[in-house]
C-alpha cells in the first residue's frame, strides 16, 4: 500500500517482478496524485500489475483492514501459495545458514517452497537498513513482520508486524529479510514524512507536530533533531551487512540505489 511513492513504486515492481513475476503483485494505491506515479500505476497495471485504488481520503489507520481485505480476495482465487505484505521501500532478500544475506532468486524461492501449506503465522525477522552515502552497505537490525501461507490467512494489524485475529495456529520464523530503503537525503526524508503524517496531524502546524505523540510518531524524530544530526547518523550504527548480488541485479534492472528524484550515476563494484 503507498501513496506518491515517486523514487521507490517503479524499483520495487521491478525488483519483485523479477522474483514473482508482473502479474503476482498488487499494489494498493492510497489517493497518489504525483503525475509521475499515476503514470507508473497505469504502465505497469497494462503489463499485468494488479492495482486497487482507494480514495484519497480513506483512513490510513485502516492500513491493516485494507490490506488484510485484498489478501483474502485474492487468496479466495486458490491462485497463490503466499500473500506477503511488503512496503514499498522494503525489498525481499534472505539470510544464508552462515549468517550471509543473498537476493538470488533460486535461494528465496526454495525458502518459500519449504513453508507452502504450513499453517502458523510466518514471520520475517531481520530488517537491513540503508546507509546514505554508503550503497550496498547495511545496518543489520532486528524486525517483526508478517506474512501467510495461501488457505491460511490471518488479519495484519497497521504496518504488517503481527497477525492479530486471535487464531491459535502458532508462529514460524523463516530466514527471509527486507532490504529497507528507509533513508532519504535530508529534503527527501522531510518530505516523504510530511506526506505519510499529513493523515493524521497538521504537518504545517510546528505546535501540532511538537506535541503529535500517534501512529507514525517515528517520523518525527528526525525532523525534530535536525538534518546535520541525521546525517552525522549515517557514520555510525550497528553491525554492517552486505547482500551477495544486489548492487549487480538493480543495475541489470535499471533500479537507481540511491532511490533520489534526480538520477545519479552509479556503477556498482564488480562482483
Amino acid at each position: 500500500m503507498q501513496r506518491n511513492e515517486v523514487n521507490a513504486l517503479e524499483p520495487w515492481l521491478l525488483y519483485h517482478a523479477h522474483l514473482f513475476g508482473m502479474e503476482n503483485l498488487c499494489v494498493i494505491d492510497h489517493g497518489s496524485t504525483h503525475p509521475k506515479v499515476l503514470n507508473t500505476l497505469l504502465w505497469y497495471e497494462a503489463e499485468g500489475v494488479r492495482v486497487i485504488r482507494l480514495p484519497e481520503d480513506a483512513d490510513f489507520h485502516l492500513q491493516g483492514e485494507f490490506m488484510t481485505a485484498a489478501m483474502r480476495e485474492m487468496n479466495a482465487r486458490d491462485e497463490y501459495d503466499f500473500l506477503l505484505p511488503i512496503d514499498c521501500d522494503e525489498f525481499l532478500a534472505i539470510r544464508r545458514e552462515d549468517g550471509s544475506f543473498t537476493c538470488a532468486r533460486d535461494e528465496i524461492l526454495n525458502c518459500l517452497a519449504s513453508c507452502i501449506g504450513r499453517q502458523e503465522t510466518l514471520e520475517i525477522k531481520q530488517n537491513l537498513l540503508n546507509i546514505l552515502g554508503q550503497p550496498g552497505r547495511y545496518w543489520v537490525l532486528p524486525y517483526q513482520k508478517v506474512f501467510f501461507s495461501g488457505r491460511s490467512i490471518g488479519t495484519l494489524c497497521h504496518g504488517s508486524h503481527q497477525d492479530i485475529s486471535g487464531r491459535d495456529n502458532g508462529l514460524l520464523e523463516t530466514p527471509l529479510v527486507f532490504v529497507h530503503f528507509h533513508h532519504k537525503p535530508w529534503d527527501e526524508q522531510i518530505k516523504a514524512s510530511k506526506e505519510k503524517l499529513r493523515h493524521f496531524v497538521d504537518v504545517d502546524d510546528p505546535a501540532a507536530l511538537a506535541d503529535f505523540k500517534g501512529l507514525g510518531w517515528h517520523l518525527l524524530v528526525h525532523m525534530k533533531e535536525g538534518e546535520a544530526a541525521y546525517n552525522e547518523m549515517m557514520r555510525d550504527g550497528p553491525g554492517l551487512g552486505q547482500v551477495d548480488g544486489l548492487l549487480p541485479l538493480f543495475a541489470q534492472l535499471h533500479i537507481n540505489p540511491l532511490f533520489t528524484e534526480q538520477p545519479i550515476p552509479f556503477t556498482p563494484p564488480a562482483p
